[in-house]
């Protein structure tokens, strides 16, 4: 791995970071425990996460009445940053092709490419839009 390079996690990896760690794959748990790694996730996580808790939350873990809460101020102590969603992001997806439609991963894609990061995730797609990822 390449010590210092910038990366954007997804949502199912904080989820799994946070719950489930034995499901991440050795080279994204490398990759977060890396301390010259710089860290982040996105605002578009939080609003993907309360959609699936509006429809019954995930099979396979249960998370607080207050995740809201718990989820970013856990990641902010592990040194991952919060990248909120600007303008320049949101014109980007406007030139994405549709390799992929659903509209959070369309955002990490187009917020990996404003900013220059790498993507952990486990889904292939963003390797469509040429964001390198780590799994």
């Amino acid at each position: 791995m390449n010590k210092g390079r910038s990366y954007l996690l997804d949502t199912m990896t904080i989820l799994w970071f946070a719950f489930l760690p034995r499901r991440l794959p050795r080279t994204a748990r490398e990759v977060l425990l890396d301390e010259a790694a710089h860290l982040a996730f996105s605002t578009v996580s939080l609003w993907e996460i309360g959609l699936k808790m509006s429809v019954g939350g995930y099979a396979d873990f249960k998370l607080p009445n207050d995740w809201q809460r718990c989820i970013p101020e856990g990641l902010k102590l592990q040194g991952i940053v919060l990248l909120t969603i600007e303008a320049e992001h949101c014109r980007r997806i406007q030139d994405l092709p549709f390799h992929h439609k659903d509209p959070f991963d369309r955002m990490l894609v187009a917020q990996c490419q404003i900013e220059g990061l790498s993507i952990v995730s486990s889904d292939a797609v963003f390797e469509a839009y040429g964001v390198n990822r780590v799994w």
